[in-house]
């Protein structure tokens, strides 16, 4: 193979054009040719120059980062914790005779069993925060919702007749559980975007 040639092979070698043959052949010549291995090596050296360049200056985000992943209150505030443990097995042993047996308030064991179904699973869920209170802000929507329709069906049922005010006086433990549970979450705060510079590293 002449240099002529081996050089124009070299560059279709280096874009990855280059069959199987003509990459032998390449291999071939330049073991020994010196002035075609240097000119391999210049070609593959210019090929990084031009696909390559040094990634741009990043402003540290460390704070920003940790402070939008909410962190687990900790210390002085670890007695959230037990007393959300404390809510949680109250919750699931009321929830008890209505998944299991299907007893409760009057309704049928079907519907009953939904309404513990409902309850021990939130309760598991709270239980499950106490042990990993880096999730609580996974579980924090779903007890406000449910707390919030405890509420309002409870004030209705209250002032319609359909209930007594101490019977439904069990459902302040889904409000005392949202509030532990927020607790250990952090309120909800705005999402600021983080400052990321328009450069970057970038590679062919």
């Amino acid at each position: 193979m002449e240099c002529t040639r081996c050089r124009e092979l070299l560059s279709d070698l280096l874009d990855g054009r280059a069959d199987a043959e003509s990459a032998g052949a390449v291999e071939v010549h330049v073991a020994t040719c010196a002035a075609c291995r240097r000119h391999r090596e210049e070609l593959a050296a210019l090929q990084r120059l031009v696909r390559l360049r040094p990634a741009a200056a990043v402003p540290d985000q460390t704070a920003l980062i940790l402070a939008r992943a909410r962190p687990p209150l900790s210390g002085r505030f670890e007695w959230i914790r037990y007393a959300l443990v404390a809510v949680a097995l109250t919750q699931l042993m009321f929830a008890l005779p209505g998944l299991v047996l299907g007893e409760g308030a009057g309704v049928p064991a079907h519907l009953a069993r939904h309404a513990g179904s409902l309850v021990a699973a939130l309760a598991i869920g709270m239980l499950y925060v106490a042990w990993r209170p880096e999730r609580a802000i996974g579980l924090l929507p779903i007890a406000a919702a449910l707390a919030a329709c405890m509420v309002v069906t409870a004030v209705a049922d209250i002032v319609t007749g359909r209930a007594g005010a101490l019977g439904e006086g069990a459902h302040v433990l889904e409000l005392v559980g949202l509030a532990l549970v927020w607790a250990i979450a952090g309120a909800p705060r705005p999402s600021r975007r983080l400052l990321v510079p328009s450069g970057g590293a970038s590679a062919g």
